[in-house]
């Protein structure tokens, strides 16, 4: 009762050819369906990005002009803040791991 190989080599012949042609057909429509994807993503994205900005420039046109005024000086104020915390050129270009070189009371 010994199994014959040529029955053996002629399943495993008959597995490896429909493997091959199951996988080539996925993944062509893969691709397609994945720039289909991105590109109704993108449009999605550019819609809500538009909407986003009519939102602020709405809400930015309701504020008063003393509103308007103290959120000016505020940005003034907050870009010399960041300045000040700014580390240098020397520590970003060579001292890359180091997070910070301030120490604001933590010990």
């Amino acid at each position: 009762m010994s199994f014959p190989y040529k029955y053996f080599r002629l399943i495993f012949l008959l597995l490896a050819v429909s493997v091959a042609i199951s996988s080539c057909r996925t993944s062509e429509v893969s691709r397609e369906q994945v720039q289909d994807l991105e590109t109704v993503n993108n449009q999605d994205q550019k819609a809500y990005e538009k909407e986003y900005q009519a939102a602020v420039k709405k809400h930015y046109d309701m504020q008063s002009e003393n509103t308007k005024e103290m959120m000016k000086q505020r940005k003034k104020q907050q870009k010399q803040y960041n300045k000040s915390h700014e580390r240098s050129l020397w520590d970003r270009i060579f001292r890359r791991r180091c997070k910070s070189n301030f120490n604001y009371g933590n010990g």
